[in-house]
């Protein structure tokens, strides 16, 4: 099972005002490497009610450098290496908007990205349960973790997706993919499409069956 989880925390309402983003690297079911960066967004704004959300406050950032100067450094965490190797976050429509906004905001061209949402798996591979928020699963798969801080979101959003594919026995993306029905997302300069679950063909009913017969 390899991937590469990600969260990013916003200084306010705007996509591109990413203050912290963080990589939690998964090869073979195991945690290799983590990194979290802290983002100086642009412009300088902070929203009270994000920083009441993940604790950020403006000092903690105002000397770290701009989304577009630290690019260099976060990019290899979103090389796609091979067709198993995608991304993965927690309703990621977000985080991945949130990344294709800071990458047009600073001119930078979106590198080819493939994604799955671990909200949208546990929908499919735990039907049935109350809340599909981050911190519930969590909570009730037993994972600890420090809610909205980037590194720790990643870290418990990779542990939802390794508990999900041993609930269904997949052994990778592809593989859990399939067993739950799902598509991955796409992310380009050509534009975003997100992850869904794969349409289902339409069964007929039994009296359109009996009208082709007569």
């Amino acid at each position: 099972m390899d991937f590469t989880a990600i969260d990013f925390e916003t200084a306010n309402n705007g996509r591109h005002s990413a203050c912290q983003l963080a990589a939690v690297k998964v090869r073979r079911g195991k945690i290799v490497d983590r990194k979290s960066w802290l983002i100086k967004p642009r412009p300088f704004y902070f929203n009270p009610m994000n920083i009441q959300i993940h604790g950020i406050h403006p000092d903690a950032v105002a000397n770290e450098p701009e989304f577009g100067d630290c690019w260099k450094s976060i990019a290899p965490c979103f090389d796609n290496e091979c067709d198993d190797k995608c991304l993965i976050a927690h309703n990621a429509q977000f985080d991945i908007s949130v990344l294709t906004s800071c990458l047009n905001y600073h001119d930078i061209p979106v590198p080819s990205l493939e994604f799955s949402c671990t909200r949208l798996v546990a929908r499919h591979a735990w039907p049935g349960r109350s809340s599909y928020g981050l911190k519930a699963l969590a909570s009730w798969l037993g994972i600890e973790f420090r809610h909205h801080d980037a590194l720790e979101d990643s870290i418990a959003c990779a542990s939802i997706l390794l508990a999900a594919a041993d609930c269904v026995g997949a052994s990778s993306i592809k593989e859990l993919e399939a067993k739950l029905t799902l598509v991955r997302g796409a992310a380009g300069d050509w534009g975003y499409r997100g992850a869904t679950r794969a349409s289902q063909p339409r069964k007929k009913s039994q009296n359109s069956i009996t009208a082709t017969t007569q």
